[in-house]
């Protein structure tokens, strides 16, 4: 990618910085961490009371919500730009568009850190014996949608 980029050497310097912390190979074994807590939790492998659930709980949610609306911001890149009818144009558009779109891409990362949340607050609902109250709830808001 810095080839593309005149001078580009910051850029392939972040680039290559972001691979090595933030890589899909990082994102899944921290995914795969997530599921052991969820199944930790599901065979009481550990607890929490509901106050000190709570907190992080909340805190979890405001992420996952915070990482949907920046989901929501990235659905520009779901199409090449246009950046000019030439040949450099049109390969920096594609270049740019498969940097965006790869798995180590910010939106590959953000679907994997929400999932992670996801995942890390049905583990603290589990463990603090919220979850079934949390999944009746949705049942019910999905039911009176069809009202």
């Amino acid at each position: 990618m810095g080839a593309l980029i005149p001078g580009g050497g910051a850029l392939s310097m972040a680039m290559a910085a972001m691979d090595k912390s933030m890589g899909a190979k990082a994102m899944a074994e921290v995914t795969r961490s997530a599921d052991r807590l969820v199944e930790s939790a599901k065979s009481g492998g550990f607890r929490v009371t509901k106050e000190g659930a709570d907190p992080i709980i909340k805190v979890l949610e405001e992420f996952i919500e915070r990482a949907g609306r920046l989901s929501g911001e990235l659905d520009v890149f779901n199409q090449e730009m246009e950046l000019g009818n030439h040949d450099y144009g049109k390969l920096v558009s594609r270049e740019m568009w498969k940097a965006a779109n790869d798995e180590r891409s910010a939106r590959a990362a953000l679907r994997s850190l929400r999932i992670i949340l996801e995942k890390s607050r049905e583990a603290l609902l589990r463990a603090s014996g919220q979850y079934q109250e949390q999944e009746d709830q949705a049942e019910d808001t999905f039911r009176g949608m069809g009202d």
